[in-house]
């Protein structure tokens, strides 16, 4: 706070205009992070209508259009597409982080609104313990396209260049997600929001993920042990997921997803981790059981090699999650002895609440301890 007024002190003595002081104090810096979180190689295009291809930053950077939103690693902003001018009026309420007017329409616009901190899709422990981003996400983008009714077709991957528009509105402020969903909330009537909810642009993909990770559970035990088999498995998983693809969003406003982000994002996923990894299966033993897993073998070693079948095989799969369990239960324990050393330390009364909070697990994890302790 210090460190902004005395560069408003400075500012102000080289006699700047209320507008120019404000785009050197906000616009400015905003837009220094905008650019530190584009990709190394964001689309970009003069045109949209003429393509868009991927290009190096410092390259993309100079054209007219660029990669704002629907990056491989994180959301980092939620973008709207307005073509009527009442926008104007419902911004007041809850002012977006830049507007970036069309020069040749200016009531027409992309507005920003910039998330800190952002969603990373590469990391799901760091939202541990709170809800779903990617739903609450989803719920936003609907509310504001509701809330200023937004175009519902525009999909949030392009949008005008920010840092070679002559003319930006805005200030620069952030959001975090669960504050903008309250705002909106209090705004828009569930009854329209709900309507928007199936325009969204966030939260199709995780639908897809969903149902084509389901039917390669169901398929993955033919295509174990044959000739090339991951290959094929990985065949009948684009397959099912490129019908899945139109089946499901032939009527949404934006289309079917790319083909390439079902190919290089579901596909790619579900069908490795799927064939390497997955054991929900009765045709193969569970792993971890000293056996071999028959899942890699050649059908003639195979052959070799029985299957468990019944307690065999209810012990097998019992296993891996008894020692899952008690590694969880020995560092729940750590924790409790660590915090009932803090709690007597600082001399205070040691309870069950008081020990849970101390240690961070259950309450009733920590009574029962507490009670075996005690006798």
């Amino acid at each position: 706070m210090e460190h902004t007024e005395a560069k408003i002190s400075l500012l102000q003595g080289e006699n700047l205009s209320r507008r120019e002081l404000a785009r050197i104090l906000f616009q400015e810096p905003y837009l220094e992070a905008f650019r530190e979180r584009l990709p190394r190689y964001p689309y970009a295009t003069d045109d949209p209508r003429q393509g868009m291809r991927p290009r190096r930053k410092e390259k993309a950077l100079e054209h007219l259009y660029i990669q704002v939103g629907r990056y491989p690693h994180a959301i980092f902003r939620i973008v709207l597409d307005l073509d009527e001018p009442t926008w104007w009026d419902a911004m007041d309420r809850i002012p977006p982080s830049l507007i970036v007017p069309n020069p040749r329409a200016p009531w027409k616009a992309h507005i920003v609104y910039e998330l800190e901190p952002p969603i990373w899709l590469s990391s799901p422990k760091a939202h541990e313990g709170q809800g779903n981003p990617f739903a609450l996400v989803r719920e936003v983008d609907a509310l504001l396209r509701a809330y200023f009714g937004a175009d519902p077709a525009y999909n949030g991957l392009l949008g005008r260049n920010p840092l070679v528009h002559p003319h930006l509105i805005g200030g620069g402020k952030l959001w975090d997600l669960p504050s903008l969903l309250e705002e909106l909330r209090d705004l828009t009537p569930r009854r329209r929001a709900l309507a928007y909810l199936d325009t969204a642009t966030y939260g199709r993909n995780c639908t897809l993920f969903d149902r084509v990770r389901a039917f390669a559970y169901g398929v993955v035990a033919m295509y174990r042990g044959k000739p090339n088999g991951f290959e094929l498995f990985r065949q009948a998983v684009a397959h099912e997921a490129h019908r899945l693809n139109r089946e499901l969003f032939r009527d949404h406003p934006q289309g079917p997803l790319p083909w390439k982000e079902v190919e290089a994002t579901i596909v790619k996923s579900v069908s490795k981790w799927t064939f390497y990894r997955y054991r929900g299966t009765r045709v193969w033993p569970v792993s971890g059981t000293g056996r071999p897993d028959r899942s890699r073998l050649s059908p003639a070693a195979r052959a070799l090699v029985e299957p468990l079948e019944g307690e065999e095989l209810e012990k097998a799969r019992r296993k891996p999650l008894e020692a899952a369990n008690r590694k969880r239960r020995g560092k729940a324990e750590e924790a409790l002895v660590e915090a009932l050393r803090r709690l007597q330390a600082r001399g205070e009364r040691v309870t069950p609440t008081a020990l849970a909070r101390e240690a961070g697990v259950h309450r009733n994890t920590a009574s029962r301890w507490l009670r075996r302790m005690r006798s």
